[in-house]
């Protein structure tokens, strides 16, 4: 009987969390909030079992060493894979979180900037009691400086995402999150755009996520993993075009990240797409 591999589980999670956004996108958007809520229960079951099993491999790890015998080195890499992925579907669950809060936020009567601050609320108050009940350190998930020698490719990774934004503007036309370029109202606007967008998400998905599915699945599986599941995030944009241009951002910011540890750059550069995405663009190209 075949036994399923860690990279098919993230395969499935990955598949069922499209079809969730097709449903949403193309079908009915309750039912597309019950297909995330479905693999929401399914990460956190899963997840759940799997400590299970690693508490039971942990008890005959203890028995070994009771017994004066030294655990199998088998046993050891088991363990520690069993751990990671745990911990990996546990940090996944954010993923459905991120459009159950989204596409439920909407059906009630909030301001759209708003959304974005009750749902990044939501959001970091998981990210955070995951961080406390993983022991997570943030400096090795991207919460660092970059190093001189990768000041150039931070500094670029940044311009780059002006053209990004202008193109994403031009596929997707939203309204402006603000009536006027008042600077009280730019301010607001920019400030919710980095921490509700740029800072959560990049935390999220290349600072939290990719470190995990890397030590997973190793660097290029994880980075195609990482990338592929926040373009899939994007199908409720009802445009291919879209989903292929984040394909292309995602896919940049990973291996930024990669490369230099750190999340900074990525970060203000996925707000400055967002800027020129929802403000300058809309306010300045009608």
């Amino acid at each position: 009987m075949h036994k399923i591999s860690d990279g098919e589980y993230l395969l499935i999670y990955l598949i069922l969390t499209g079809l969730a956004e097709i449903v949403t996108a193309y079908a009915d958007i309750q039912a597309g909030i019950m297909f995330h809520v479905v693999i929401l229960c399914l990460l956190f079951i899963h997840s759940g079992f799997i400590s299970k099993a690693k508490m039971f491999e942990n008890m005959q790890q203890w028995l070994f060493i009771k017994k004066m015998k030294k655990p199998s080195k088998s046993l050891q890499t088991l363990i520690s894979k069993k751990k990671k992925l745990s911990s990996l579907l546990l940090a996944l669950t954010l993923v459905p979180m991120i459009r159950i809060l989204s596409l439920v936020m909407p059906l009630s009567h909030f301001p759209r900037i708003q959304w974005f601050i009750i749902i990044a609320i939501a959001l970091y108050l998981a990210f955070f009691i995951l961080v406390r009940q993983q022991k997570i350190d943030l400096k090795e998930h991207g919460f660092r400086l970059p190093k001189a020698k990768h000041l150039p490719l931070e500094i670029s990774i940044i311009l780059i995402a002006v053209p990004f934004g202008y193109m994403e503007y031009l596929i997707l036309r939203p309204d402006s999150l603000v009536d006027s370029f008042s600077l009280e109202n730019l301010i607001e606007a920019i400030l919710i755009l980095f921490v509700a967008t740029g800072l959560m998400e990049e935390i999220i998905f290349r600072g939290l996520l990719l470190k995990k599915s890397i030590e997973i699945i190793g660097i290029w599986p994880g980075i195609l993993f990482v990338t592929l599941i926040f373009a899939v995030l994007h199908i409720g944009n009802l445009s291919f075009l879209d989903v292929l241009l984040v394909l292309c951002i995602g896919g940049m910011y990973a291996m930024v990240v990669k490369t230099t540890k750190t999340i900074i750059g990525v970060t203000i550069s996925h707000t400055v797409v967002n800027i020129f995405l929802f403000i300058i663009c809309p306010l300045t190209m009608v």
